[in-house]
């Protein structure tokens, strides 16, 4: 057995020396074989990384200076490695992330701050405020919105039909009326994720926006209205208990299926319902209480603090140039973060459906945007299942979260 221990702490020691020497060897020297000063971008597309790796060898012959080289890590290790990066100081120089991890990074110390190049470049006005919103971190910008999306209210126009509703509802006692009148035997009228996950915090958000509260005033009046309003929605039936445990894909498969006649939901789903060539939908604002709200999904793409900054910048700035922002946007089925480019590109003007969530888009705010928002977003979605299961009313479960919320800052 000593023979073997010391066998394995010998193995492992040549490990770490082979480990430290390519490390030290990749850090003496940034080129690559061609010449040029080599950029490592990690990120977590799977469905995305053709159009990733394509816009990068686009860049990469655009110029003679530097070579972007993308390596994939899994969306559920992406927080753990660069913990561990910045630990053993083996970072990389671009990392695309959620957008809700954004402040959390900044947090922690991980990223560059680009306020000034931004402003500089007089980019700051350029791009959406929702998606832009969630770069930021203690008044600084940490990042740029790489991707966006939206939710929006989908609806059926057959049964909107036939249930006597000319048009969709704009706010929330028309909600509740229309419903109402949708929910039968077979359907019921309204549907939204209220699964414990991230997809229960993104559906009940514009909710809580909508009525002017947001993650820090969760025990206000405000967000009592907004949670107590979806629990009205579901205790009178018109929404199914199924909604405890239904994902955004559970929501498409039954709003498709006929089952569902208005559910919350975004774009990536537009291909899908589709599929049934039979059903005509349509798609408008979340309807509101005091404003209309949406709320943002997608990417950010930062630089870390300790990388190539310049060089990293530099591909950031071709990166955002209208065409580079457009084509990206397109090819990876999200929006343009570009303002501009949102309202003059021919593609999301004229596309059926998709079109539709070009003003979902302008009322659209970040989640957070928090350095604990994935402690925040728990509280809230734990707040949501249990006044929408009983087991708190809604200004109880609010006041638990808020207070929950209010630990988690303090101990940041």
């Amino acid at each position: 057995m000593k023979k073997v221990i010391m066998l394995s702490v010998s193995i492992i020691a040549l490990l770490l020396i082979a480990a430290c020497g390519n490390s030290e060897e990749k850090s003496q020297s940034g080129d690559n074989s061609n010449g040029k000063q080599e950029i490592l971008l990690w990120h977590y597309y799977t469905g995305s990384e053709d159009a990733l790796n394509q816009i990068l060898a686009d860049y990469n012959a655009s110029q003679d200076e530097y070579e972007v080289v993308a390596e994939y890590v899994p969306f559920d290790e992406m927080n753990r490695q660069l913990s561990v990066g910045t630990a053993g100081d083996s970072l990389p120089d671009i990392v695309i992330s959620d957008t809700v991890n954004n402040a959390s990074m900044a947090s922690m110390g991980i990223l560059e701050d680009l306020t000034d190049k931004i402003n500089e470049r007089g980019m700051a006005d350029k791009f959406l405020n929702g998606p832009m919103s969630s770069t930021i971190y203690q008044e600084k910008n940490y990042g740029l919105p790489l991707t966006t999306n939206s939710l929006g209210l989908f609806y059926n126009k057959k049964l909107f039909e036939e249930a006597g509703i000319e048009e969709p509802p704009t706010t929330w006692e028309e909600l509740e009326e229309a419903a109402a009148n949708l929910t039968t035997d077979g359907v019921k009228g309204f549907g939204m994720s209220a699964v414990r996950s991230e997809e229960a915090t993104f559906q009940f958000y514009p909710f809580l926006l909508s009525a002017g509260a947001t993650y820090e005033n969760l025990d206000s009046p405000e967000a009592n209205k907004a949670l107590s309003f979806i629990h009205g929605l579901l205790e009178q039936d018109y929404m199914s208990q199924d909604v405890l445990t239904a994902t955004q894909d559970d929501l498409t498969r039954m709003f498709s299926e006929g089952s569902l006649a208005m559910m919350i939901n975004g774009p990536w789903m537009i291909e899908r319902i589709q599929e049934n060539e039979n059903l005509d939908f349509g798609i408008t604002y979340i309807p509101k209480d005091k404003e209309f709200k949406s709320v943002t999904g997608g990417d950010n793409i930062a630089i870390t603090k300790d990388g190539n900054v310049d060089a990293a910048w530099s591909f950031l700035q071709w990166l955002f140039e209208p065409e580079q922002n457009e084509r990206f946007a397109k090819e990876t089925g999200y929006y343009p973060t570009r303002s501009d480019v949102l309202n003059e590109a021919d593609y999301w003007k004229n596309e059926e459906y998709v079109k539709e969530f070009i003003p979902i888009m302008e009322v659209a705010e970040a989640r957070g945007p928090s350095a604990d928002w994935p402690s925040v977003s728990e509280a809230i979605q734990l707040a949501v299942q249990k006044a929408l299961t009983n087991e708190s009313s809604a200004e109880e479960a609010l006041a638990e979260a808020a207070a929950e919320v209010s630990e988690i800052e303090a101990a940041e």
